[in-house]
């Protein structure tokens, strides 16, 4: 009988944490004021690895969820800069932000909060505040035109095999994918476009 394989994190600590949610709205009404996230203290990390096409939005920092847990120390020092903490919020996003990207914000959460502990600092104090972005990449192309000017490399052919073109010819994204098996599991709205999570 074949061994069944496990997943790529199943040797690695589960998180303590949960980071919070940070809304697609949220975020492009900030990269709207500010333009350049990165110059106001924000990183996107983009966990995706296979996975890793169609573009990413603007200003994103590809870490894949399979080695990151590997490299958070050197996340947190290139968070830290040279003293003076440069970034003060990190915020997290694959496919859908139903897997990878809050396991990988989980982790950090919790190196962060361990490294915030070891130098005697209140919870309240402790930096970068650690983030999953609701949705994923899949609920930001899924916005529409806003989001997708912000995607660096934007391919919409790769974008349309997940969309459905339906009889009023309107084209909807169905952003219901299961993060974890990579595979498509619901219909699009004819209505609105929705993200399922």
């Amino acid at each position: 009988m074949a061994q069944e394989e496990l997943p790529w994190h199943a040797s690695l600590p589960a998180p303590t944490r949960t980071a919070p949610l940070f809304k697609k709205e949220d975020l492009l009404r900030q990269m709207s004021i500010l333009g350049d996230l990165l110059n106001a203290g924000t990183l996107l990390i983009d966990v995706r690895r296979t996975d890793y096409e169609g573009g990413a939005i603007k200003g994103s920092l590809n870490m894949p969820a399979q080695s990151f847990y590997q490299n958070m120390a050197t996340l947190y020092r290139l968070c830290k800069g040279d003293g003076m903490m440069v970034i003060s919020r990190v915020m997290f996003y694959c496919g859908s932000s139903n897997g990878r990207g809050p396991r990988c914000a989980g982790w950090f959460a919790d190196y962060v909060a361990q490294r915030g502990e070891a130098d005697g600092l209140p919870e309240t104090m402790i930096e970068p505040r650690v983030f999953t972005l609701e949705g994923g990449i899949k609920g930001w192309v899924a916005g529409g035109p806003p989001y997708r000017q912000l995607v660096e490399n934007f391919d919409e052919s790769y974008w349309m095999q997940f969309a459905e073109v339906k009889t009023a010819g309107k084209r909807i994204m169905d952003t219901s994918m299961d993060d974890a098996n990579d595979e498509w599991t619901g219909n699009g709205d004819e209505n609105a476009k929705r993200l399922r999570s």
